[in-house]
């Protein structure tokens, strides 16, 4: 199979800035509703500050929104998928086959209502204790043929793995009836060697 890309669709960059934006009011109103209820003025300054503060992060947040987005990318390849992110720091990381447990799609109700988005959660061996996903492929329309293509991949991935121990299994239960029948007889023999009368 050949390397297939993906990229988040344009509507989850909006979603994005939304999500940022709600946040950010939230912050805001918290924090001038607080300095209304503090009757001396370092405490209103405070949290004036805070305000202020939160509304300099809401505008960084939403500069910084356009490059995360535009560094997104997923690969889906023959053993694996690569997942490329960062802004000041790229990373590439890399989910082996071997090592999923499972796939999962998920949409919440923005997803689908508004932006007919989806999400694919990866979960791996190594995060199967935690509740998050190894990996998360975010801002897909085509999120269901992704995961199609994932799973497809996956079964046949493991299909080409050797035997496992449950298949080696009735071998290796016939190779230990055999020695210990042969252990049985060789233990009868010293028996009856010892038995005999001199």
């Amino acid at each position: 199979m050949q390397t297939r890309s993906y990229k988040p669709n344009p509507r989850y960059l909006i979603k994005l800035c939304i999500g940022i934006t709600v946040v950010a009011m939230l912050n805001v109103a918290g924090a001038f509703f607080l300095a209304s209820l503090i009757p001396d003025r370092e405490g209103t300054i405070i949290f004036g500050l805070l305000g202020v503060a939160a509304i300099v992060a809401w505008v960084v947040a939403l500069i910084l929104a356009g490059p995360y987005y535009a560094s997104l990318g997923y690969e889906i390849e023959d053993d694996e998928v690569i997942v490329r992110v960062g802004i000041l720091t790229h990373s590439v990381k890399h989910v082996p086959y071997r090592t999923v447990t499972n796939v999962t799609v998920k949409r919440d109700i923005l997803d689908r209502w508004f932006f007919g988005l989806g999400t694919l959660n990866i979960q791996t061996a190594g995060m199967s204790g935690t509740s998050g996903a190894e990996e998360k492929l975010v801002g897909l329309t085509n999120v269901d043929e992704v995961y199609e293509m994932v799973v497809t991949e996956l079964r046949r991935f493991r299909g080409g793995m050797a035997p496992t121990a449950a298949e080696v299994e009735p071998e290796r239960a016939l190779a230990s009836a055999d020695t210990l029948n042969a252990i049985l007889s060789e233990v009868q023999a010293i028996r009856q060697a010892l038995e005999k009368p001199e």
